[in-house]
């Protein structure tokens, strides 16, 4: 039971609804709609196609509506106008405050992960300003390449193809990561997509 904004008496029965619908990896579909149970009363609705934004964690949406508030929950009743549409836009920003808990704390204690033994380590990549310093880098088949993460957040090594990568690399970490087979690898950050680097194996 619900009463309409400002009003004071009984309450009246309302309803709301809403859906999600993935069209494919950056493209969704979203939807709702709330009403006073009333014959009076226009149902609130709203429209919107959202878009990932690849190779970041940001999204944009195309929004409609035609609810006078700023949530249909806070209105349950669309605009009197039938020609009366909202539309607009949204920008996200995510922000993990989780990832930024190591600035207000000590800096943590090294942690090396991930197996070299007997491989020599021909190549350093430093993990900073979100972004993998030495990008490319070059070595030869059985030596092994060091990443360091110095950013305050978390990062990774995740390869493109079929070689394993890292666990999470919390900062002040350290990967290690001997090549086997000649080639070209390709690899990027999971928490941070945009981040990517290239491992020439010869």
């Amino acid at each position: 039971m619900s009463r309409r904004l400002g009003e004071s008496g009984k309450g009246a029965a309302a309803f709301a609804g809403g859906l999600n619908a993935r069209v494919n990896q950056y493209v969704a579909l979203s939807a709702d709609a709330g009403s006073f149970v009333s014959p009076t009363v226009r149902a609130a609705w709203s429209a919107a196609i959202n878009f990932l934004i690849p190779g970041s964690p940001h999204t944009f949406s195309l929004q409609a509506s035609n609810a006078g508030s700023a949530t249909i929950q806070g209105a349950s009743q669309g605009i009197t106008s039938p020609k009366s549409v909202l539309y607009g836009f949204e920008f996200t920003i995510p922000l993990h405050l989780s990832r930024f808990a190591p600035w207000f704390h000590r800096s943590p204690k090294p942690v090396a992960l991930g197996a070299s033994a007997g491989a020599a380590i021909a190549a350093e990549v430093q993990m900073a300003a979100l972004k993998f310093a030495g990008e490319t880098v070059t070595i030869s088949t059985g030596q092994a390449v060091r990443w360091t993460n110095r950013d305050p957040v978390e990062h990774s090594v995740t390869f493109d193809g079929a070689e394993q990568g890292s666990p999470i690399i919390p900062p002040n970490g350290s990967y290690t990561h001997r090549f086997d087979k000649p080639g070209t690898y390709t690899y990027h950050c999971t928490p941070h997509p945009f981040m990517k680097g290239v491992v020439i194996v010869k």
